[in-house]
């Protein structure tokens, strides 16, 4: 199964939610920007708000 892991760095606070940017390399971006709640965050750390995430996005056939 073919997959794609991308990285995000922090970009800024939006009401509720945090901003993150892709980071792109040498190739034009695949998702752009990726806005998460900022509550899925800390469930997901337990602490403080992350300043990069990694993704992975798989396909289901």
């Amino acid at each position: 199964m073919e997959k794609l892991e991308l990285t995000f760095k922090y970009e800024k606070d939006t009401k509720n939610t945090r901003r993150y940017q892709e980071e792109t390399g040498d190739g034009p971006p695949i998702i752009g920007t990726l806005y998460l709640q900022q509550w899925a965050l800390r469930k997901l750390t337990g602490k403080d708000l992350p300043d990069r995430l990694r993704v992975t996005v798989t396909v289901n056939e």
